[in-house]
């Protein structure tokens, strides 16, 4: 079998990404970027995205 190709698997990966994410980008004030990034740090978070993500689902559960 032919092993894949760094292409391959970039392709695969951003295929993976548009079927099964949506993308959200938002604008900060200069130099918050940096805070907000400390802060998932801090948290524990693995990134940023995930940590904005856990706050919104917390949320959305307390809805509920």
């Amino acid at each position: 079998a032919n092993m894949p190709t760094p292409k391959d698997r970039v392709d695969y990966i951003d295929n993976w990404k548009k079927e099964n994410t949506d993308l959200i980008r938002i604008r900060v004030p200069k130099g918050k970027k940096e805070e907000y990034q400390a802060l998932a740090e801090r948290s524990g978070a693995k990134s940023l995205t995930a940590y904005i993500t856990s706050i919104l689902e917390e949320k959305l559960k307390e809805e509920q």
